[in-house]
């Protein structure tokens, strides 16, 4: 997700329907430049190199998100389908991860790695980040763990919420936490949140072709 607003111009963007890297091509019909909807940059017309602002969002299963955000609204027009409608199955795991961005450098959690580990405590670019798989709808997050200066270190708990979702702890309060939300909902830090990071769920040989040289998470690491 990006803003579309750049340089005090707010542009409006349709498909291409053309392939980057297997990856498809946007364009905005202000100034016709092709933009990399994996990377938000415009890679050919006036505006070739410039980038779009990421936004912080989370890709799982509409029920989850009911659950959890119940007022939530609907965009009108809405059609099941696209990237997370092709490829929800049970193969998902082995060609899907999460890319998190952290100042513009990202890195990969693979999917089939966070099946066997699905909560890590992680350092990436100067940053002390948390990041949660839940195998059940397929929804990975990854959140700052500084707050207000201190380093939380987390772990899964034994508790759940009123949604039924797998409450977090961390060591250091032992308060707990909403892994989708990135909120703490008992403890000495209840009412708290963490800053959200910047991930978005990719294809595995997509993320390699558009960042080469990044970092992989693996447990062997």
């Amino acid at each position: 997700m990006y803003r579309r607003k750049l340089d005090d111009k707010v542009l409006s963007f349709g498909h291409a329907g053309i392939l980057y890297e297997n990856s498809f091509i946007m364009y905005d019909r202000e100034t016709e430049s092709l933009w990399v909807h994996v990377t938000g940059e415009a890679a050919h017309g006036p505006l070739k190199g410039k980038k779009l602002d990421f936004m912080p969002s989370t890709v799982t299963s509409w029920a989850n998100w009911k659950k959890n955000y119940p007022l939530t609204q609907v965009l009108p027009g809405y059609r099941r389908g696209g990237f997370m409608g092709t490829y929800v199955g049970p193969f998902q795991s082995d060609i899907l991860g999460l890319a998190v961005l952290v100042k513009l450098k990202a890195k990969l959690y693979p999917y089939g790695v966070l099946e066997r580990q699905n909560l890590v405590n992680d350092e990436f670019n100067d940053a002390k980040v948390v990041v949660y798989y839940s195998p059940d709808d397929a929804t990975g997050t990854a959140w700052r763990r500084e707050l207000d200066g201190r380093v939380l270190t987390f772990e899964q708990s034994e508790r759940k919420d009123a949604q039924g979702n797998v409450l977090l702890r961390d060591r250091e309060t032992g308060s707990l936490w909403s892994w989708l939300r990135g909120e703490a909902v008992d403890g000495e830090l209840k009412g708290r949140k963490l800053r959200q990071l910047l991930y978005n769920p990719i294809l595995n040989d997509r993320f390699v072709a558009f960042y080469p040289g990044a970092p992989i998470f693996d447990t062997a690491n």
